[in-house]
């Protein structure tokens, strides 16, 4: 007993009594404790003791009734528990099984939560507890929940104090259930880490971009400005934001609606002097302190490193964090990965793996397994600027949130072994289903997942077919997947629908030949996104027999989707009687021809899209070519307003690619580009590549019969309608 507590003669024989009746039953004791300190007094007789003792059974209300107090043995599960990361704002839930592992009854005297190891137990709550004193039978049981809803700041520590009638525990000496958590803190994520580029000459002009976000579980300060240090080739640009900066916990959904809460993005603008200034460093302070700032404790501090490499292989993905959201157990999801060389020399990727304490992650990698382990059969060799994707599925098994690591071994000389986070959570319910079709404006018919079309008409994305087993879908998400290279792709409003208030149908114009992929997931409205992603494909086709495009990008231009961008015209000239930029023979922005009534015809050509603020496309077609003409090709930089422009043309005829020229840089206004000929005969082509350079469109001169084209047509037996050889 806890006091110690003695009865003058014979105290050693009455202390043995009290011994057993607290064996059988503590509560009855500590009420006789209770009588016998408020008057019940005894000399030392033991018949009288265990006469008051009885009485004292009765006066207490013994719930055994006298003689069948019982003390039973108490067992609980888990012995300790710990909870994963727990975000601010969620909750979750542990359950602690008491047991009475005996015949005997047992009695829960007291059962409550206290701090532990110097911590605090805020957050920590306890529920479905009954009221105290409460009794378990024999081998029966009672659930207790453990709830933790994290406060910001360091972990919970606590512990469930336990006091029942099994005399192997006392008051002094109670058992215990460890309660362990982990902290909440910010964690910066810097994504891509490294920002490089490949090594250029004076006057090249590239940009770059790199974004933090925060990866923790509270919220990620950043005390000032980005700060750049370093050789002059680099220089950072930052949008318009207060400091101290707030970013709160990634979530993968609520970024797309307020960026600026969750990421803060830094252009990178890589401008070389020639000087051999090609290294620089981003600093970045927070209150992240996993690499504390020097002489602060209290503030982290992260570099981004800047560079432009020497002749070297580059690896690039599109995101290095990549998060899943909430998944049904059982399911899977799928997320794609795209890797670029962003350098000047072949990348190889010789291996793929996951790092994961479970296998709710695996790889998809498609072709590169035709064995089928799950790696990689064969290096996989990715040209300079050209990408490749492969899949990672997230499959959980349980309730809760599961994180791992995809490492890309590769022949990058920086990073050998690039790392991209994964992130998902499993929970109850079914996922979405996504169906997304398509139909071309104006043409009858229904939709379908996979079409073609004539370059400029419009296609209208539908994605009403849409369901959800469970529940019901109340959000659609459209994504670009491919699009033609160069062509700037815009999904928006249907023309029925100018303010888009259904979502679930969206409409775009393919403004070039090529091949489009536009994706949908679906959200329902338990939150879950669908697993398996919906896509339709969309193949442009021109219709006519000649086909010319022109796209062209500024790489300093903002926003080439805005209504503010450099303009930049494409120019087909009839030879023999036409002259560049003349009427009527040559056909541009001035003379777009599309009346199809002219001096051109049977040929009638025509420019159908004229584009003035960035990006392009322009178009020229031609239905019906004349027998042994000669037409040329030429690009005008009207009007610059971003620095260089750089053009490609592509040529399709009868529907097919024939002829691509792709990046040729334009650096000032006025300068034009002489780009090829086109020789017509009897439904047959010959086109010739001239690009030739001049200061200042060659208006009203002819084009140039070069070398070329006269040793082509020679070769070729290539007739002419005019005397041009």
């Amino acid at each position: 007993m806890g006091g110690g507590f003695r009865y003058g003669v014979g105290s050693r024989t009455i202390d043995a009594q009290l011994w057993r009746f607290e064996e059988r039953n503590l509560w009855s004791v500590r009420c006789m404790q209770s009588l016998w300190q408020s008057g019940i007094r005894t000399s030392g007789a033991m018949l009288l003791w265990v006469v008051l003792a009885s009485m004292a059974l009765w006066a207490c209300g013994d719930r055994d009734g006298i003689g069948e107090t019982g003390a039973g043995v108490i067992e609980v599960a888990p012995t300790q528990i710990g909870f994963a990361q727990v975000e601010l704002g969620d909750s979750a839930t542990e359950f602690l099984t008491i047991r009475n592992n005996s015949d005997e009854r047992l009695q829960i005297f007291e059962l409550e939560l206290e701090p532990a190891g110097g911590g605090s137990a805020a957050g920590l709550s306890l529920g479905s507890v009954p009221g105290l004193p409460f009794a378990l039978e024999a081998q029966e049981e009672q659930v207790i929940e453990v709830t933790y809803s994290p406060q910001a700041g360091e972990a919970a520590r606590g512990r469930v104090r336990i006091l029942s009638s099994d005399p192997r525990y006392s008051e002094e000496a109670p058992l215990y259930v460890d309660i362990t958590t982990l902290g909440n803190s910010p964690e910066i994520l810097v994504d891509p880490p490294l920002v490089r580029f490949a090594r250029a000459g004076t006057g090249a002009f590239e940009e770059r971009q790199t974004r933090l976000i925060n990866v923790g579980t509270a919220p990620l300060i950043i005390y000032e400005a980005p700060e750049y240090g370093g050789g002059e080739d680099f220089s950072i640009a930052l949008p318009e934001r207060s400091y101290p900066l707030e970013l709160l916990p990634y979530d993968s959904e609520a970024i797309e609606a307020n960026p600026e809460s969750y990421e803060l993005v830094i252009d990178v603008i890589y401008e070389p002097t020639g000087q051999g200034q090609d290294t620089g460093e981003i600093s970045v302070v927070t209150n992240d302190v996993r690499d504390p700032a020097p002489g602060r404790d209290d503030r982290g501090l992260t570099r981004i490193d800047v560079r432009a490499d020497a002749d070297a292989a580059c690896i690039e993905v599109d995101s290095r964090n990549r998060n899943f959201g909430q998944v049904p157990i059982g399911s899977s999801s799928r997320d794609q990965v795209e890797v670029t060389n962003c350098g000047t020399q072949v990348l190889q990727i010789e291996n793929i793996v996951v790092d994961q304490s479970g296998n709710t992650f695996e790889l998809d990698l498609g072709s590169w397994d035709r064995s089928g382990n799950g790696a990689i059969d064969d290096p996989v060799s990715v040209a300079p600027g050209m990408s490749v994707t492969f899949g990672v599925r997230f499959i959980p098994f349980e309730e809760g949130t599961e994180r791992a690591e995809v490492i890309i071994v590769n022949n990058d000389p920086i990073q050998p072994e690039l790392v991209i986070d994964v992130v998902g959570r499993g929970a109850d319910g079914e996922c979405p289903i996504a169906t997304a079709l398509g139909r071309v404006r104006g043409v009858s018919g229904m939709g379908r997942p996979s079409l073609t079309a004539i370059p400029l008409q419009y296609v209208i994305l539908d994605g009403s077919q849409s369901e959800d087993p469970d529940g019901q879908v109340v959000d659609y998400e459209w994504e670009v997947l491919q699009g033609p290279p160069g062509t700037l792709v815009q999904l928006g409003p249907t023309q029925d629908d100018p303010l888009g208030n259904d979502t679930s149908r969206r409409e775009f114009r393919l403004l070039t030949a090529g091949t489009y992929r536009i994706g949908l997931n679906v959200i329902d409205n338990d939150g879950f996104r669908s697993c398996e992603g919906a896509e339709v494909e969309i193949r442009a086709i021109p219709d006519q027999d000649i086909h010319i495009e022109l796209t062209w990008t500024n790489p300093s231009d903002p926003d080439e989707g805005d209504g503010e961008g450099s303009d930049v015209d494409l120019h087909l000239t009839k030879m023999g009687p036409g002259n560049w930029a003349e009427e009527p023979y040559s056909v541009y922005f001035q003379f777009p021809n599309r009346s199809q009534e002219s001096i051109w015809s049977p040929e009638d050509p025509s420019l159908d899209i004229d584009v003035r603020d960035g990006a392009g496309p322009e178009n020229i077609t031609m239905r019906n070519p004349a027998n042994c003409e000669w037409y040329a090709i030429g690009v005008h930089y009207y009007r610059q307003l971003f620095g260089t422009a750089y053009a490609t043309v592509r040529i399709y005829i009868q529907g097919q690619l024939r002829y691509e020229s792709v990046l040729e840089p334009l650096e000032r206004t006025g300068e034009f580009w002489d780009v090829a000929r086109i020789h017509w005969d009897s439904g047959q082509a010959t086109i010739v590549d001239v690009d030739a350079r001049y200061p200042a469109l060659p208006e009203g001169q002819a084009p140039e019969v070069g070398n070329a084209m006269v040793e082509t047509a020679t070769e070729l037996g290539l007739c002419s309608a005019q005397q041009l050889y």
